[in-house]
């Protein structure tokens, strides 16, 4: 009937054989002719099954929001990995391109130069030590065009993801590199003090190849008896020397492929052996920097994750 109040709620109730069921309760009154409330009717439906069927759906819409956020932040942090090797892929592009206008083009331009020499001096028939003296510069030229295109396949092959992940014992690699320049630090009487090193997972000539180039460098480039230190506070490595150094507003630019700060005359080398520590500590998920002063030394901080 028209006004008639029904009134609905849920509850539990508990079976004889032990099993809580959901019903839903419909109460509503019974009158007579006059309208007047003679009792109650109520209406117990079970909506165990129906509860069941809401919980399991909305656990399954909370499971898809869930998962649906997990991949939306997982796609996030790939598109970030991916813009910043991007990034790095363009500036690595930016570099090779100033390696071809620049770096491969001078030593071709001596090249050029003295074989046009040498060959004016045949036909003038000069002497024999100056048409050797062009035969030098022409070998050194080519010799070193020819460190330059293996320094760069060689920073380019560090792209490659075919190497095998394994864990590695810096303490076993650095002791493999000191025995590499064992005759360097005889002939130079330099000190090299190793602390205890952490066990990292990476590629494990990789890191061979970081620790010479370091440990190298700190060899080289001394106007004294080198005194090196490789220590560590957990994954965080240093590796110090009491070099020449270089002035800090360069600590950026060393790590650039092909960067000098001292002349090829004084101190050989193509330039990329910091750029190679660069980029095989950021393919391991690290980072790397440099703390110097001219005529103090040169202290290198690697950061590799724990």
């Amino acid at each position: 009937k028209r006004g008639e109040r029904v009134d609905h709620f849920e509850t539990k109730r508990l079976t004889k054989d032990g099993r809580l069921l959901d019903i839903s309760l419909s109460i509503s009154p019974i009158r007579d002719k006059q309208g007047r409330i003679i009792g109650a009717s109520k209406i117990a439906r079970n909506i165990t099954d129906q509860k069941e069927a809401e919980r399991i759906i909305s656990e399954g819409k909370e499971r898809f929001r869930q998962e649906l956020e997990a991949t939306v932040k997982e796609r996030t942090y790939e598109l970030a990995e991916l813009n910043a090797r991007l990034a790095r892929s363009n500036n690595e592009l930016e570099q090779f391109a100033y390696i071809a206008s620049h770096d491969l083009q001078e030593p071709l331009r001596k090249i050029h130069i003295f074989s046009e020499l040498l060959e004016g001096g045949l036909a003038q028939e000069l002497d024999v030590a100056k048409l050797n003296g062009y035969l030098d510069k022409i070998k050194s030229a080519s010799n070193r065009m020819s460190k330059l295109i293996k320094d760069v396949l060689e920073y380019s092959r560090l792209s490659r993801a075919d190497q095998s992940i394994t864990k590695v014992d810096l303490n076993l690699v650095v002791k493999d590199v000191l025995h590499e320049f064992e005759l360097a630090i005889a002939e130079k009487n330099a000190a090299v003090d190793v602390g205890v090193l952490p066990v990292v997972r990476g590629i494990g000539p990789q890191f061979h190849q970081l620790f010479r180039n370091l440990i190298g460098n700190a060899l080289k480039f001394s106007q004294q008896e080198p005194r090196i230190r490789v220590l560590a506070d957990g994954h965080h490595i240093i590796v110090k020397d009491n070099g020449i150094g270089f002035p800090e507003e360069f600590a950026d630019k060393i790590f650039d492929i092909f960067q000098r700060l001292n002349s090829q005359d004084v101190y050989n080398g193509s330039g990329i052996g910091l750029a190679l520590c660069k980029k095989i500590v950021e393919n391991h998920g690290g980072t790397i920097k440099a703390q110097s002063e001219p005529g103090k030394g040169a202290t290198f901080h690697i950061f590799l994750p724990g």
